[in-house]
């Protein structure tokens, strides 16, 4: 009996496994976030087993905070991974309990309802809304199964006490677990990264003050990239967020920048053209080390370098071809940005976002070049291996050159508006 049990425990902790390598590779790869997922398993294990092992005619079962389990892994992880751990943790009750498949279908159905609850929560307070959606699932769940059972009042009424306490001290455990994995792993949660999207934010404003050009060419891609995001299915928050930060390595050099420089002379062009490609390359290990200093997580960290990737600094490479003697002479690699390349999707939307953000500066544009210009930009970047390490389809990337292409082709068609004309007073 014990070792067919813990056979069927095993093949429920190979399901998200399986999941994980074939679905979620990046969650695969990383000892960290497979640790959080299976150790809130091994949690509700443990919960499910001592609702056996402590003598009470109380329905303990009802007592195990499953849905907690649901809404962490739904903030740390995703809801798709989120399901798996709901139907994985109340697989392993019902095995653990002696086949209590009602308890389990209950928390199953809650599960679920928890962890949407919290799908695209963007502040603290927003889970505890979870706490009528996990009553009301276990309410309802508890009605139909003792209908069914014809079950005496007094022992529904005391499911329902359960069920009570169950969804009060469900959302209060996932706060806890929340701030316990945020302080001591480098997982950054959109609960973090809420904290960030502010203009106040003294990181924001010193740019604001120092780099106004830059400052409103960020809220301008910002706009842009969340459009992209949300199209494809990206995380908008954490593509506005990480946006908003990914140029604030201008701020030590920022009069080396076009969009701050007004009424005065390209400092780049007075330069050779390799040095000119160093300083701007450089606005990317410095905005590291801004960002390091003003202890940014690490998820908004990374468009920093991501936003450019690899890619060509082309003016200046060409610049150095037409100056060199010999082409042998210019090193390809002087004029690359460090890289990494973008891994996600959020991070290559505002890598084709930060170019075709220029676009909406030409004059006198039609829509056809701007469809133009943003599909050879982004196919360049295809070209040059830039997405390589993301999951974009080529179905997104359509949807990201339709979004920028409507959304520029909007802000060049204002409507010119008459003028009151000069009435002269011949009285």
């Amino acid at each position: 009996y014990v070792i067919g049990n813990m056979g069927v425990s095993l093949i429920i902790f190979l399901i998200p496994l399986i999941y994980f390598s074939i679905l979620r590779k990046r969650i695969f790869q990383d000892n960290v976030q497979i640790l959080i997922f299976y150790a809130s398993l091994l949690l509700a294990s443990l919960l499910s087993w001592l609702s056996v092992e402590i003598p009470s005619e109380f329905p303990l079962g009802l007592l195990v905070p499953l849905p907690a389990i649901s809404m962490l892994v739904a903030i740390v992880f995703d809801s798709r991974t989120a399901f798996y751990a709901t139907i994985a943790s109340a697989l392993l009750l019902a095995v653990t309990r002696g086949s209590d498949l009602t308890t389990a279908i209950s928390f199953i159905f809650v599960g679920v309802l928890a962890a949407f609850t919290v799908r695209d929560i963007q502040s603290r307070t927003q889970m505890y809304r979870s706490i009528f959606y996990i009553f009301i699932g276990l309410l309802f769940s508890i009605v139909v199964f003792d209908l069914q059972s014809s079950t005496n009042f007094s022992m529904t009424f005391q499911k329902i006490i359960a069920a009570f306490i169950n969804s009060t001290i469900s959302p209060l455990l996932t706060f806890a677990l929340v701030l316990i994995i945020e302080n001591t792993t480098s997982i950054t949660t959109d609960l973090r990264i809420k904290e960030y999207d502010n203009p106040n934010h003294p990181l924001l404003k010193k740019m604001s003050e120092i780099a106004p050009g830059t400052y409103q060419h960020t809220l301008n891609v910002a706009i842009l990239a969340e459009r992209c995001a949300i199209e494809v299915g990206a995380n908008p928050l954490l593509t506005r967020v990480g946006t908003y930060y990914h140029d604030i390595g201008k701020i030590l050099k920022p009069e080396y920048f076009t969009e701050n420089q007004s009424n005065i002379e390209n400092k780049l062009e007075l330069l050779t053209p390799k040095k000119a490609a160093e300083i701007i390359r450089q606005h990317v290990s410095d905005g590291i080390e801004v960002a390091k200093e003003y202890k940014l997580p690490q998820k908004l960290i990374d468009f920093i370098p991501m936003h450019h990737g690899t890619t060509l600094i082309q003016h200046f490479y060409a610049k150095a071809l037409e100056d060199a003697e010999s082409k042998d002479d210019v090193v390809e690699n002087d004029f690359r940005y460090p890289g990494p390349k973008p891994n996600s999707k959020e991070t290559a939307i505002l890598m084709i976002c930060d170019t075709s953000e220029a676009i909406s500066k030409i004059k006198n544009i039609t829509t056809d070049e701007i469809k133009k210009m943003v599909r050879t930009s982004i196919q360049g970047k295809i070209n040059d291996g830039q997405f390589s390490d993301t999951n974009l389809t080529f179905a997104d990337i359509t949807k990201i050159e339709d979004t920028i292409v409507k959304t520029v082709t909007g802000v060049k068609q204002r409507t010119k508006y008459k003028e009151i004309p000069n009435i002269k007073n011949d009285q």
